[in-house]
């Protein structure tokens, strides 16, 4: 019985718990008078400058422990906070675009909006393998049991190829696991590489290392099940650390069309970094990572970073350019360029010129 248990964990590969999915419908959200600050995570937002909060849903407690909360297919802007066992709130936290906020750890959530009245079902992903009690000691026991089997071994990680950056496969942050993983519905679908979108995911800042495998899994999971796409919209995720993760099946050097920028995805790649940039920089690490990523790829796709291109509106909702338009971008370009959205944070907006000049000197010493 005790080999049965920790059989998944007998690898030389780190051990990924196995995610999980849950769903409870949003009690009735009430109106609130508009009163106070909005807090120091969304003092600088959109939100925040078009009015007070408008509603917010009771203290909801979710049916166990969970790591990622958002409504399912919800793209209109909302700020959530959660606890933990009755302690303080986080902070709130805006997102929007159907993505989720990342707590890593929590058991109750609330909503609020400063738009319209918010409804439908929060879609919560456990990826830490905490979501009951006997859970969290088997993972505990089971990552216990693959440190010690993989420092044992003192496994040797090979180099990635010498143009292109280090990432860390679909294998390797759990995707492809038979259960609890998140595999694609579909093929993906091929489109171009003209641009590169920058993003970010609207999740915590303050993850450590060992938590951010977890949180590519649960952003998939959340984008698949509770969004009801193919799979995780990004065609790439970059961490605070610099670790760069693959995204949507099959897009590593193949121009895979994501969802990531209605209208626009087809024709560009995603790349997220995870965090809120709204009042918070990059890290040095992500940036550098950013850049070498988006040298890597456009190059790969035989264009540039500097300079503009054309792109081709195939509407959608939250487009700001109706179906069939011509816009003309640059090739780096923030995701609220062309949709209505604060994504990609305005400090990593602001950004965004240098990370342009760094892909494009990468661009450069690597001659034609």
């Amino acid at each position: 019985m005790l080999l049965w248990s920790v059989a998944p964990a007998l690898s030389l590969t780190p051990y990924v718990p196995e995610a999980v999915d849950f769903e409870q419908r949003l009690r009735a959200v009430e109106r609130v008078a508009p009163k106070g600050s909005a807090g120091a995570s969304v003092a600088r937002s959109r939100l925040h400058r078009e009015g007070p909060v408008r509603f917010r849903s009771p203290v909801t407690d979710a049916p166990a422990r969970f790591d990622l909360v958002g409504i399912g297919g919800e793209l209109r802007p909302l700020e959530y906070r959660a606890r933990l066992d009755g302690d303080e709130w986080t902070d709130w936290v805006e997102t929007a675009n159907g993505d989720p906020v990342y707590f890593g750890g929590a058991d109750q959530v609330q909503v609020r909006s400063r738009g319209v009245r918010p409804e439908g079902r929060l879609h919560y992903v456990n990826v830490s393998g905490t979501e009951t009690a006997a859970s969290r000691v088997l993972s505990a026991l089971r990552g216990a049991v693959n440190s010690a089997l993989i420092s044992a071994a003192s496994v040797a990680s090979a180099g990635a190829a010498p143009s292109q950056p280090e990432m860390v496969s679909r294998d390797e942050w759990g995707a492809n696991l038979e259960r609890g993983g998140c595999l694609p519905r579909t093929d993906p679908a091929r489109g171009k590489v003209k641009a590169a979108i920058v993003h970010h995911t609207v999740s915590a800042n303050g993850y450590e290392p060992e938590e951010a495998p977890g949180l590519v899994l649960g952003i998939c999971r959340f984008h698949r099940n509770g969004n009801g796409w193919n799979d995780v919209g990004y065609n790439f995720l970059v961490d605070r650390f610099g670790t760069i993760y693959e995204g949507r099946a099959g897009g590593v050097k193949k121009a895979v069309a994501g969802v990531h920028a209605a209208g626009f995805s087809s024709q560009t790649t995603g790349i997220a970094s995870i965090g809120t940039h709204i009042s918070n920089p990059i890290s040095q690490p992500a940036e550098g990572a950013v850049a070498s990523l988006i040298a890597w790829k456009l190059a790969l796709h035989g264009t540039k970073a500097k300079g503009k291109t054309r792109l081709v509106s195939t509407g959608g909702a939250g487009n700001r350019y109706g179906f069939g338009r011509r816009v003309r971008v640059r090739r780096v370009f923030g995701h609220r360029r062309v949709n209505v959205t604060e994504c990609p944070g305005d400090e990593l907006k602001a950004r965004l010129k240098r990370i342009r000049a760094r892909a494009q000197q990468l661009i450069d010493a690597a001659g034609p």
